[in-house]
């Protein structure tokens, strides 16, 4: 099998010379995305069941690193990407391949329970907003952090602590707010995501 950084070298001088590009856009370019898509770079620890790479967590911090050293917000995104695409270690096994199936996917979102999730059924209906997405303008599937609510109330954990979960929806459901601008990291699109009443499956 190919080494994920094996794979990503050829690229490394194209981020590095796109990099004042992707300052003044402000995100990671479509085409870029899709490069380091293809080299695997997005799926470094999604499990190998659904086509990932299963990489150690050593060749993950290596991974990143040596994009980052080419690309500072190019390794942020690759970061953000590959450690969302874990959520399939969680899931569903048919949710799960739904979504990775398609060696191409890209993931992002943000753990944070910012969003508000209501159970209906064998769905949750989800409101929420959450800051920071990086490089979701590029993302097939996002995922946002939820507490629980029922009857008006947050569902709390026998420890008190809120009763949480992971929602993951199709990036065409929510929408991307441009909150982005800032001093350092510029290019890794960071803005806000939002979604309002869209139902989850469960699982």
């Amino acid at each position: 099998m190919t080494r994920p950084l094996d794979a990503l070298r050829p690229l490394l001088p194209e981020l590095a010379a796109r990099a004042a590009e992707m300052e003044e856009v402000r995100r990671l370019p479509a085409d870029l995305a899709q490069k380091l898509a293809a080299t695997g770079a997005f799926r470094l620890v999604t499990p190998g069941a659904y086509g990932g790479l299963e990489a150690s967590p050593r060749e993950m911090v290596e991974t990143v690193e040596t994009v980052a050293r080419a690309n500072a917000s190019a390794g942020w995104c690759v970061m953000i990407a590959a450690t969302t695409a874990l959520n399939a270690a969680y899931m569903d096994e048919g949710f799960a391949r739904a979504i990775y199936a398609d060696p191409m996917a890209i993931t992002g979102g943000v753990f944070a329970p910012m969003g508000r999730a209501v159970p209906e059924g064998d769905h949750y209906r989800v409101t929420g907003r959450w800051q920071w997405g990086s490089g979701s303008a590029n993302c097939t599937w996002l995922c946002g952090g939820c507490t629980i609510w029922e009857n008006g109330e947050m569902l709390r954990l026998p420890s008190g602590a809120p009763d949480t979960r992971m929602m993951v929806f199709p990036a065409s459901d929510a929408v991307l707010h441009d909150t982005w601008h800032v001093m350092g990291l510029k290019g890794t699109g960071s803005g806000d995501i939002e979604v309002k009443d869209i139902l989850v499956p469960k699982g």
